[in-house]
């Protein structure tokens, strides 16, 4: 029996496949969630005009309470757009003796276990922290929103400074 691979029964057959791969592979890239934002998150260091930049990602951060030594994060409108932007720090435990400037830039919420930034028109926000010899170990949680909306949740684990004697 010979087969005619040209028959336009086996080029229907094709064609239908051909098509329903081709839908396979384009679907998802159609309907993937573009991300509206630059976001960073980790080890931070200061740029050339004294801005922290992070330079290194990682959701493990070394207890440092040397003032040089930040972290924190990143955020900006990919299309250079200004938006409202504010993010929530949550402690391993309730921080005690909050002093009074903390008062001024945040709302202390939960005993103490919770810092919560004022809300912003920004075109980047950017926010650095250093550690007080009081700041627990442990994990942390931050909620970073843009436009009132929840737009990253980072876990991160805060770990005791290795000490060596030489």
């Amino acid at each position: 029996m010979k087969i005619d691979f040209y028959s336009s029964r086996f080029l229907k057959g094709a064609r239908v496949f051909g098509l329903l791969l081709g839908l396979i592979l384009v679907f998802p890239c159609v309907y993937a969630k573009k991300d509206a934002y630059k976001f960073k998150f980790g080890l931070m260091t200061r740029g050339a005009q004294g801005e922290p930049v992070v330079y290194l990602e990682t959701n493990e951060i070394e207890k440092n309470t040397d003032p040089s030594h930040l972290h924190g994060f990143s955020i900006v409108r990919k299309n250079g757009a200004q938006f409202f932007g504010y993010f929530k720090v949550r402690f391993p435990k309730p921080i005690e003796n909050i002093p009074a400037a903390v008062y001024e830039h945040y709302t202390v919420l939960e005993k103490g276990r919770v810092f919560q930034s004022n809300e912003e028109l920004v075109w980047e926000l950017v926010e650095s922290f250093v550690f007080d010899k009081s700041d627990p170990v442990g994990a942390y949680e931050m909620e970073i929103y843009a436009d009132g909306y929840l737009y990253r949740k980072i876990n991160y684990n805060v770990y005791t400074m290795t000490e060596f004697d030489f």
